[in-house]
């Protein structure tokens, strides 16, 4: 036992340097992004309005995987069969079990990108509002669950799970478990994980450019067919939204970028740089904290802009010289005028009593006329009491609001309510 004891000590104070921070980096990126994952989860679920939105279940979604990732991530090392790495103290089966969560994780939080990205083009180039997303929303769950679970099972099955260096994952059984070798886990590297990555990566780019296309030309359009003040908050709102989705795949090529490198040059059989090393396993678990960066993004500016309004009417208030005199004279104003107008209204009221008053005079003016054999001035009368009365009383209801009155259009589209379920 003391033998076995004074083995371990040697094995584990023979670990370089760089074995050292692959295990213990992605314990501290990991837990960060756990906890940054577990706030988007609890943000969504808390409230009945986000709950109800597909865009936030589909983050909901994303973050929920991002969690077992950045807690396999934050284990890093542990599960590992003791010995095989710096830190690691488990087992065949716990870096089995680890293998299985990390592989489903990573390729559902990177699937739900492709989510995310054909949510917002059915929103912004094809113009779907809420409620016919909700149609397809099942399947924007389905294909990134399936995928990573899919792959999960199937590499279980075929024993592939193994140390990988810094975390449990597809890797070669030799030289401690010869029976869990395959000599083909590179290609199953490649196809349960890095070329979907990559095609992904892809996709996401193809995009993003169709958005950005769609956003310029729908911005030349504004500036054609509308008013100046329309097109400047259309073109503030669609802005907002392709910035929005051009920041998750941002977020998301961070997460991927020194991994990819790391891999690809493993593929073509070099050795990676150290620097590379440490970079590839702090990046990777950072999936969750970016997404919260980005989730958070419109609040924040929200808050600032609200900020810059507020200390803008208050520099303004502060620059106004006389500015109590300014509003006396404004209300003294007004007085007049609801004085002027109630005056008026008095006047049109007098007037059209009178003019009645003065129909009634001529009728009965026609009636005594009638029995004097004077019948013939009886339509003139009509005619000339009609014709004086009627633009007066058309006069009266202008002043009590009885016209038509300004109508107003309803012009909210399906970007103008992605902003505002962005920022819900």
């Amino acid at each position: 036992g003391r033998g076995r004891q004074c083995l371990s000590s040697a094995t584990m104070s023979g670990f370089s340097p760089v074995a050292r921070a692959m295990a213990i980096a992605p314990k501290c990126t990991g837990f960060l992004s756990l906890c940054a994952s577990t706030f988007i989860v609890q943000h969504v679920l808390r409230d009945k309005k986000r709950r109800g939105l597909t865009y936030h279940r589909l983050l909901c979604g994303m973050s929920i995987s991002d969690m077992v990732g950045s807690f396999m991530c934050f284990l890093s090392t542990w599960p590992i069969p003791k010995g095989e790495a710096y830190l690691a103290s488990g087992t065949v089966q716990t870096c089995a079990a680890q293998g299985f969560f990390n592989q489903a994780a990573a390729l559902c939080t990177i699937s739900y990108n492709i989510s995310l990205a054909v949510y917002y083009l059915l929103v912004v180039v094809k113009g779907w509002k809420e409620k016919r997303v909700e149609q397809v929303e099942k399947y924007l769950h389905a294909v990134p669950i399936v995928a990573g679970l899919g792959t999960s099972f199937t590499a279980l099955g075929l024993k592939l799970f193994n140390g990988a260096g810094w975390i449990c994952w597809i890797a070669p059984g030799l030289p401690n478990h010869p029976e869990r070798h395959n000599p083909s886990f590179g290609v199953f590297r490649l196809a349960f994980l890095y070329a979907d990555a990559w095609a992904i990566i892809l996709f996401l780019a193809v995009v993003m450019l169709v958005i950005y296309i769609h956003v310029l030309r729908q911005e030349k359009s504004l500036d054609k067919y509308v008013s100046s003040s329309f097109a400047s908050k259309k073109r503030k709102q669609s802005r907002k939204i392709r910035n929005q989705a051009f920041l998750y795949v941002g977020a998301m090529y961070l997460t991927w970028v020194f991994g990819s490198i790391f891999r690809l040059m493993q593929f073509a059989g070099l050795t990676p740089p150290p620097a590379i090393i440490i970079l590839f396993v702090t990046f990777f678990p950072l999936q969750g904290t970016f997404n919260l960066l980005v989730y958070m993004f419109p609040r924040i500016n929200r808050y600032f802009e609200k900020r810059s309004l507020s200390a803008s009417a208050t520099a303004s208030m502060t620059s106004l010289t006389g500015a109590k005199s300014f509003f006396s004279s404004l209300r003294q104003s007004n007085m007049e005028k609801r004085r002027g107008q109630r005056k008026g209204t008095d006047k049109v009221l007098t007037t059209a009593t009178s003019v009645i008053v003065e129909s009634e005079i001529r009728k009965s003016t026609i009636v005594s006329s009638t029995e004097n054999g004077a019948v013939g001035d009886d339509a003139k009368a009509k005619a000339e009491v009609s014709f004086t009365a009627e633009p007066i009383m058309e006069e009266f209801k202008d002043y009590e609001g009885g016209g038509d009155g300004k109508r107003f259009e309803n012009g909210d589209d399906a970007i103008d309510e992605l902003a505002n379920i962005v920022e819900a």
